[in-house]
């Protein structure tokens, strides 16, 4: 399992001044991967939110989260306008959130191949990242400890466990799997 913010992380810092998308399941967890993403980027990226791509082509030295009121246009918008992010150069990336299966899913597919070929692999879903393949983590388990988790939780919640980090570690890991 991937870690969801550090695989933000990387898409964004993927490409200087690069586009990245983050894909979101809902409105409201958009806003929490707003904050974010301002919360993870260093001070000197100065991030703003935009819904134009106009404004975040008119700062090409501050990092834009472009929140879009209607995704198929700003992702029109983008690709039409890769070109004028090269020129003045950008410092910072520009940062698009969309609806899974949304409209600007949809257009990038269907209608976008220069955005789509601009953000080179800087896509990430954190929601699905976070998904656990229940079957490959137990197995996973099972290799690195010799147990099962339910195996290894019965003598940690009888105490005869040492409480050190990498138990506790090894123990959210079980419990998560139980």
């Amino acid at each position: 399992m991937r870690e969801p913010g550090v695989a933000i992380a990387g898409a964004i810092a993927r490409d200087e001044g690069g586009l990245a998308f983050i894909t979101c399941p809902d409105l409201d967890l958009r806003d929490w991967l707003v904050r974010e993403v301002e919360s993870l980027v260093p001070s000197d990226a100065r991030p703003f939110r935009t819904s134009s791509v106009a404004e975040a082509l008119g700062e090409p030295n501050r990092m834009a989260l472009i929140i879009p009121n209607d995704e198929a246009e700003v992702v029109r918008d983008l690709d039409a306008c890769r070109d004028q992010a090269l020129e003045p150069p950008r410092t910072q990336p520009i940062v698009l959130f969309l609806l899974r299966d949304g409209d600007g899913h949809h257009t990038l597919a269907l209608e976008a191949p220069s955005a789509w070929s601009w953000a080179g692999g800087s896509d990430v879903d954190p929601e699905a990242l976070a998904e656990l393949d229940m079957d490959a983590e137990r197995e996973a388990f099972t290799a690195e400890v010799g147990t099962t988790p339910e195996e290894w939780l019965v003598p940690w919640r009888s105490q005869d466990v040492p409480r050190t980090q990498e138990n506790f570690t090894r123990a959210f890991w079980a419990m998560t799997l139980e």
